[in-house]
Parts: C-alpha cells; structure tokens; sequence
C-alpha cells in the first residue's frame, strides 16, 4: 500500500484488503476525508466572504429606497402631487413599517413580536449582519431612528460559536436598552387596591417581566460553573439559548432577504 495519502488508489485498497489491514484502510480514509473537509470550509469562508461584499450595494440601494433618501423611478413626483393638489407632508416616503411587516412575514420572529412591539418597530430603518473571527460568530445590529421608547439608535446582539460549522452557540451578547420612563416594553406595571381597613390607601404596584420580541437583547446567561445549575434547570436554560439563536437567526435572514417578505 502507498505511504502518501494522497496517492491513494483502488489497487492500494486491494493490498490493503488482502493484507487485512482493515483498521489502518479506514483512518486513512477518514484522514483525506477531513482534509477534504477542512479544504471545503475554507473555501466557503472565502466564497462567503466574496459575496458578502457584493452584496453590499444592494443592501445600501434598499437601505436608501426603504427610508426614503432616494426618489424610485415610477414613484410619485413633487410636480404629480403638486397637480393633484395633495399636500406633500401627507406624502410618505420610503416603505412605511417595511422592517416590521418582514419580521411578521417570518414565522419564528412573528411570535416573539407583541402588539405593544410593533409601535416600536416601526422605527426600525436596517438590519444587518457581520462576521467576527475573534471569538468566531456574528453579530446583528438593529438600526432605529429617534423614538419615544428608548434613547438607543442601535441595538446589537452578538453571538459567540464554539463551533462555527455545527454550529454550537457559547453564549450571546445583548444591549442593554435605556428605556425612557413608563415606556418600557419587557416589563408591565401591575397595580393591586389595598386591602380593606389597611392604612396605606395608595395601590400596590408590582413590576413583571413580560413577553416581548425586546427580550431578544438580554439573552439567558450561562452560569460559569455548570454545577450551579440542576437537571431542569439546565434543560429550560438548552430551550431558552436555542429559541434565542433561532431567533437570531431568523433575524439575519429577514435582513438578507428582506426583499422578498413583503406581502
């Protein structure tokens, strides 16, 4: 049988068989077959890496297009709106609500979003994503305009991988949002009346957690020792970082394809 692996050959898998040197056949096997592997992932980085950049001016075009910096041939003219005398500050710009109305369209992300969400969403103006290598992952970032909800104009979520190709996810990172006051949508104020007879006549207010598509931005942690967590515990923690992934994944995917989610 050939020493080099890559001179491999049908007459050297003959030798082999009848020398009954099965065993050593099978990790040479699985040998070229990792090479080949390795080779195939670092082609697609580099093939991802390529079109990721032309990619790039078609998410500028639809970035413009979308918040209304560019006119698109076919749309309404100031000189049209003038001769049917519409007031022009009546006139929208852009795709009003686009963001929102592709986050609905996607079957994961239309769960998290809340009616109390969407008013906010509609501030949104891009999403986008990027590549990091150090640790390996990605991270989403959310661009908002000014809004009455929260002084953030961008919010990030960042996602460390232990293995990028699985992929296997080691933890993610969140923005803390600065919530103007009473406008916070992760949290709902309960009010209870005092009981009869108690000195305290003013209502009890108690703050709760609630569900909305904001929670995205403070992903569960993972305890650093793993023994400080029991069986359940561990279980409900493995459904919350796969909920929170997929939902970060299906964010990525509304804006790559944002396009085509618009119904």
């Amino acid at each position: 049988m050939s020493n080099g692996k890559d001179n491999f050959s049908v007459a050297d898998l003959s030798a082999a068989l009848n020398a009954g040197d099965r065993a050593d056949l099978v990790n040479v096997l699985k040998t070229q077959h990792d090479d080949l592997e390795a080779k195939f992932f670092e082609e697609r980085a580099a093939l991802e890496a390529k079109y990721q950049k032309l990619y790039q001016p078609l998410y500028t075009k639809r970035f413009e297009i979308v918040n209304g910096v560019i006119e698109v041939e076919g749309a309404t003219t100031e000189a049209a709106v003038a001769d049917q005398q519409v007031d022009k500050d009546a006139v929208e710009k852009g795709v009003p609500d686009f963001w929102l109305t592709a986050m609905k369209n996607n079957d994961v992300l239309s769960e998290e979003i809340t009616e109390r969400d969407e008013e906010a969403l509609k501030f949104l103006r891009d999403i986008k994503w990027s590549k990091i290598d150090d640790p390996k992952g990605f991270k989403l970032e959310f661009f908002f305009e000014n809004n009455p909800y929260f002084k953030n104009t961008l919010l990030t979520k960042t996602y460390h991988m232990i293995d990028e190709d699985e992929p296997i996810l080691e933890k993610a990172i969140g923005t803390e949002i600065e919530w103007y006051p009473g406008k916070c949508l992760t949290q709902k104020i309960l009010k209870k009346k005092p009981k009869k007879g108690s000195k305290n006549a003013k209502p009890i207010t108690k703050t709760e957690q609630c569900e909305s598509f904001f929670n995205f931005f403070c992903p569960p942690q993972v305890p650093e020792d793993e023994e400080d967590i029991d069986e359940d515990a561990a279980e409900e923690l493995q459904n919350l970082m796969e909920l929170d992934y997929d939902v970060g994944f299906d964010s990525n995917a509304v804006g790559t394809n944002g396009y085509d989610k618009q119904k």
